[in-house]
């Protein structure tokens, strides 16, 4: 294949044959580089940030809700209306509103909603809110093995409230240690896991011990319990106020006889008070507080969900708030074929209202979050705009060498005219020498972005540990959760090669225009004159 003479002569200026590479050459490639890979970065980072908050808000609010304009009860029609609809997976109506809690001498004012979940699927993911939540207790003699609370334990007496609030009232949900000499065995070890630790549990020592075949034996001296029990599908159960077990499958054979110790810590309580309640007692009339008990504490991932917060069931709410019937809401569900566009959704909501516009508002989740995106997309267009003068600054870099080497190769470029060589080609030799210089440079980069993509957890730990400590560590994760980050590669996602083909072209194209200058100055030397320069 022959080489077109300006591209061989571009090539052999930035790479000589006597030496590997040339200094000018490795300087402006990584210079570009370096730009290329912050501005690829930067981009990428953000939209993962654009990709995690929206999957915490869905996770937070559904992908729409449903909201009355004017207080009804017959929302269960619509309940059912829409959970016909092949297209909406699922529906939760709920109640909302602050509510006064107590705790001895300690209070908060959680804004409190009440979710039913009488139709099975709950919008929200409560399990793993829950799962976020869970605190571990820790102690010299015992291992905490209080299995993760779950959204079915939530009864008309039972809540679950934010780490914050928990904090406040000083409140925990139950648990549950194993003791002595089993603490530090695994469970496949002991044979059985803790299942299940419903908030009725009391406060006291259990003793679990193997019979034989199915046969357990569950006791307690303190509350004078004793009962035997037969896995029944590997669950063992001595009735309500006992903790539940699974039996595991497992090829270690238990010896008859071994035994197992736990202790249990009840739930603590608190009281409800509502606004209704306040007026009735300042009416003079008696109204006792509602006593609920903390089935577990949840954390939410969106920053935006009010940190001082309580999840009950609908038949709470109604009942403190005197609210029967009434709803405030739903949130809503939908497939994925109507959730992954937001064209779509959008339309979608607007056919689901479109009939019943006179009594509710379908709102999807990014018309409700519409300002916090619009600030996200603000900055991401304020870092490309500080970033893209740092390959404007390499293009000048490049501009000032190439203009440099053309001062340099006077008598070169007359020759090359003299021997016929066009002004055109001889002057196109310089703006090859930007190109090459790019192309390599944006190669590079996208390199470098790709190590760092791969590479960020350790990275971002690196940094984060240098700035804020060991123990800031978790406060910057808070709102800037790298960890969680999903910042696909370039072959994974068609918007992620965007943004990787948009800064590389960027940067050879600059590249290129800033050998414009240095080749036009060359393809205007008068040969004889060029020949005759010292």
């Amino acid at each position: 294949m022959k080489i077109p003479w300006p591209l061989f002569l571009a090539w052999k200026q930035l790479f000589p044959t006597q030496r590997k590479v040339s200094f000018f050459s490795l300087l402006a490639i990584i210079g570009v580089a370096l730009g290329v890979n912050v501005m690829i970065v930067v981009v990428a980072f953000m939209k993962g940030f654009q990709h995690k908050f929206r999957e915490d808000i869905i996770d937070a609010q559904g992908h729409a809700r449903a909201i009355p304009l004017s207080r009804t009860r017959e929302w269960p029609q619509l309940q059912q209306e829409l959970l016909n609809n092949s297209e909406v997976l699922a529906v939760s109506p709920y109640l909302q509103g602050p509510l006064l809690v107590q705790k001895g001498d300690y209070h908060s004012v959680p804004l409190s909603i009440g979710i039913d979940l009488s139709s099975g699927t709950s919008v929200l993911p409560l399990d793993e809110f829950l799962k976020n939540g869970q605190m571990r207790m820790e102690a010299h003699d015992a291992v905490d093995v209080t299995p993760f609370p779950q959204s079915k334990s939530m009864e008309d007496d039972v809540v679950f409230v934010s780490q914050y609030v928990a904090n406040r009232l000083g409140v925990r949900p139950g648990a549950i240690l194993r003791m002595g000499k089993s603490k530090d065995l695994k469970d496949e070890l002991v044979g059985v896991r803790v299942l299940e630790l419903g908030s009725e549990v009391p406060s006291a020592e259990w003793k679990l011990q193997y019979l034989g075949g199915e046969e357990w034996r569950l006791k307690s001296k303190g509350l004078e319990f004793d009962a035997k029990m037969r896995a029944n599908n590997g669950r063992l159960y001595a009735g309500p106020g006992t903790p539940a077990f699974e039996v595991l499958n497992n090829r270690i054979k238990l010896e008859i006889g071994a035994e197992s110790t736990y202790q249990t810590f009840r739930s603590s309580t608190i009281e409800v008070f509502s606004p209704v309640m306040i007026k009735r007692a300042q009416a003079n009339e008696m109204v006792p507080p509602k006593e609920v008990r903390i089935g577990g504490i949840f954390e939410v991932p969106w920053q935006g969900f009010h940190a001082e917060a309580m999840i009950g069931s609908y038949r709470l709410l109604e009942d403190v708030r005197d609210a029967t019937g009434l709803c405030d809401g739903m949130f809503l569900k939908f497939s994925p074929q109507i959730s992954n566009h937001e064209e779509t959704l959008h339309g979608f909501c607007e056919e689901l209202q479109l009939p019943r516009s006179v009594n509710w508002a379908f709102v999807p989740w990014f018309v409700e979050n519409a300002w916090f995106f619009d600030l996200l997309k603000f900055e991401e267009y304020l870092m490309i705009l500080i970033m893209v003068p740092i390959g404007l600054v390499a293009a000048f870099a490049i501009a000032i060498a190439l203009m440099t080497t053309v001062l340099r190769k006077i008598r070169e470029i007359g020759l090359l005219v003299a021997m016929g060589g066009a002004r055109g080609s001889v002057g196109s030799i310089f703006c090859l020498q930007g190109f090459l210089i790019g192309l390599l440079g944006a190669i590079a980069g996208c390199g470098l972005a790709l190590l760092f993509i791969r590479y960020r957890d350790s990275i971002m730990s690196f940094i984060v540990v240098r700035i804020a400590g060991d123990e800031g560590k978790s406060g910057v994760a808070q709102f800037y959760d790298f960890y969680s980050l999903s910042v696909p590669y370039p072959w994974e996602s068609p918007e992620s090669a965007s943004t990787f083909l948009t800064f590389a072209l960027f940067a050879i194209l600059v590249s290129t225009l800033a050998g414009l200058v240095p080749a036009w100055r060359a393809s205007r030397m008068n040969p004889a004159d060029a020949l005759r320069n010292e």
